[in-house]
């Protein structure tokens, strides 16, 4: 896998993968910040990153009680809402185009929206 791959970038930051989309050299820049000979780098990158876990989680929550979703649901509704693509969404998370359109039609049933743009008016922001 090459080191600045989509699934690459998933494993450094989770389900912000849409600015990796954005930004492709963020990558290559938090794996270097992340092998730093400076123990105060890593120290800062970890909490951040601990940050970002719990804030992801508590937007999951969130969507999954307020709408019914279930975690890939969640998940989907909030990598799209921050201006993913559902192309890069199959390829990061390693699923079928037409899993994740069947996936998105859930998504747009329980929370009774019917386009992206509406949908990520409905996501939690960070």
């Amino acid at each position: 896998m090459p080191e600045d791959s989509p699934k690459s970038r998933s494993r450094l930051f989770g389900e912000g993968i849409a600015y990796a989309e954005l930004y492709p050299s963020i990558g290559r820049r938090l794996e270097a910040a992340l092998n730093s000979s400076r123990p105060e780098i890593r120290r800062r990158l970890s909490a951040l990153k601990a940050a970002e876990v719990a804030n992801q989680a508590k937007r999951h929550e969130k969507l999954m009680r307020d709408f019914g979703l279930t975690i890939t649901e969640a998940r989907l509704a909030m990598y799209l809402g921050e201006g993913g693509s559902v192309a890069g969404y199959a390829e990061v998370f390693g699923v079928a185009v037409s899993t994740v359109r069947s996936q998105l039609k859930s998504v747009f049933a329980k929370t009774g929206v019917n386009r992206q743009g509406a949908l990520a008016a409905i996501v939690p922001r960070p």
